[in-house]
């Protein structure tokens, strides 16, 4: 059987036969929470390898506290969830097992209102709480290892954008069971559906997002039969699903409910990080000008941040003042951007005093603590940098971003042996251990009579290897 596994991962072209987990004889038992753990974990590797995976801390961070506002209204305990973004134009989100939630940044773009997309999100919650794919693997016993394969196969090349070759892999993998898979996602499409609709309503917003969205999608695919957004070959959305909803729609009371400034600038960024900054300054230009808007702050935020990325940084710097005109109170979003262009004229001690007063005022922006570090490091004032991070770290101890930059630090201050140690303890955090254990072996390698340094490089390297390898301590 772990032969077929290995056939399938190498034709999927996403995953090599050392990423398979060992889960013991799954046809003698359920999905365990801890097998499901292994899956998303070994999935999000793949996914962060791929190049896929966004790192934009504004868009991470806001994409977590609609996940999580949802997963509160819910009342969810386990798992905990990751919600990450994903550079791709497709209209599309997915769930994979331990509670990673990917989000392509063309269903932020496309959506309409900010419940559009929290219907989607509450939807994918509800396929983790509901342990919806090891409840697949645990109804098709009879060829348990196959579609535990297929699965994965399918997770892996949905991400890629090969909602094909996911499909083709469940098919080979599932034989004659298949009809019996899709019985049971369409059974757990409709519990996702209700479930995700509870939750928007406890969670305070709009329910009948939902239906607008489905019904959206659904005349899309129907002018665009060939071009069918990708949530609909993931999720298939059928008339029964509409008017399932549209019944449980049919028992609440409407309630308006207006969307945040937050969801109005970061759709605006994840369009034109999308579109990119050459298609993005013609396409503010011309909705600006034709006030075809829902938020006129919004919309120069999009122009400055395309002119920031094509460079024009003087006309970033106008239309950015304007966005702020526009605004009776100021925003996180709006000062990152004027610390970064201020960083691209290089004037890193003006975006330095702008970074560090935007912090006060917003402190639990990590984007702009981000920001005020490699403002720091580019002004050469290292000890503010690494003292910025030290006390970050204290409230942010598995944060990996913020160990890369304390390796940049020590890199520009040609302390290669902290340097090597602080990239290493990045890894970690990504669970990407053999890099890890790379770093910390060139660290040793670095002349540093700090015989405590040393001691803890040591003891770290140590563990990681007992981790890793424990026939090689």
């Amino acid at each position: 059987m772990k032969k077929i596994i290995i056939a399938l991962l190498c034709a999927a072209n996403v995953a090599s036969a050392s990423e398979v987990p060992d889960f013991g004889d799954v046809s003698q038992q359920g999905l365990s929470p801890q097998q499901e753990q292994q899956i998303g974990e070994n999935a999000m590797r793949q996914i962060r390898r791929s190049g896929a995976m966004m790192e934009d801390p504004e868009i991470v961070a806001y994409l977590n506290q609609v996940g999580y506002r949802l997963i509160d209204a819910a009342e969810v305990s386990t798992p905990s969830f990751t919600f990450f973004p994903l550079l791709d134009a497709s209209v599309n989100a997915f769930a994979m097992p331990g509670g990673f939630v990917g989000v392509h940044t063309g269903l932020l773009v496309q959506s309409q209102h900010e419940s559009e997309l929290a219907s989607v999100l509450a939807h994918e919650i509800a396929h983790v709480t509901q342990r919806h794919i090891a409840r697949l693997i645990d109804g098709t016993k009879a060829s348990p290892w196959i579609s535990l394969a297929s699965i994965a196969v399918a997770l892996l090349a949905a991400q890629a954008g090969r909602g094909d070759l996911g499909a083709a892999a469940i098919a080979a993998g599932t034989g004659l069971a298949v009809q019996k898979q899709l019985d049971f996602t369409y059974s757990f499409e409709q519990e996702a559906d209700r479930i995700g609709m509870q939750t928007l309503k406890k969670s305070g917003y709009d329910p009948s997002a939902m239906v607008v969205f489905f019904e959206r999608l659904q005349k899309h695919n129907r002018l665009y039969e060939n071009n069918a957004p990708e949530f609909l070959r993931t999720h298939p959305v059928t008339y029964k699903r509409i008017s399932d909803a549209q019944a449980r729609l049919g028992e609440l009371k409407f309630k308006a409910v207006a969307d945040s400034l937050d969801y109005l600038l970061i759709r605006e960024k994840a369009r034109t990080l999308q579109l990119g900054a050459r298609e993005a300054i013609p396409y503010y230009e011309k909705t600006i000008a034709e006030k075809r808007y829902a938020s006129e702050v919004a919309q120069h935020y999009g122009l400055a941040l395309a002119q920031h990325l094509a460079g024009q940084q003087d006309a970033a710097w106008a239309t950015l003042a304007k966005a702020k005109m526009s605004l009776a109170k100021g925003h996180a979003s709006l000062e990152f951007l004027a610390g970064n262009i201020k960083l691209a004229q290089g004037k890193a001690g003006e975006a330095v005093a702008l970074l560090a007063a935007a912090t006060r005022t917003y402190p639990s922006s990590r984007a702009l603590l981000y920001g005020l570090i490699d403002a720091q490091t580019a002004a050469g004032d290292y000890t503010a940098a690494n003292r910025a991070i030290s006390d970050a770290l204290e409230l942010y101890p598995s944060d990996a971003w913020l160990y890369q930059r304390l390796a940049k630090v020590y890199a520009q201050q040609g302390d290669l042996m902290r340097q090597y140690q602080s990239q290493g303890e990045y890894y970690v955090r990504l669970q990407e251990y053999t890099p890890a254990i790379e770093q910390f072996e060139l660290a040793l390698k670095q002349s540093n009579n700090d015989f405590y340094l040393l001691s803890s490089i040591e003891a770290r390297l140590h563990d990681l290897r007992a981790q890793v390898m424990p026939d090689k301590k």
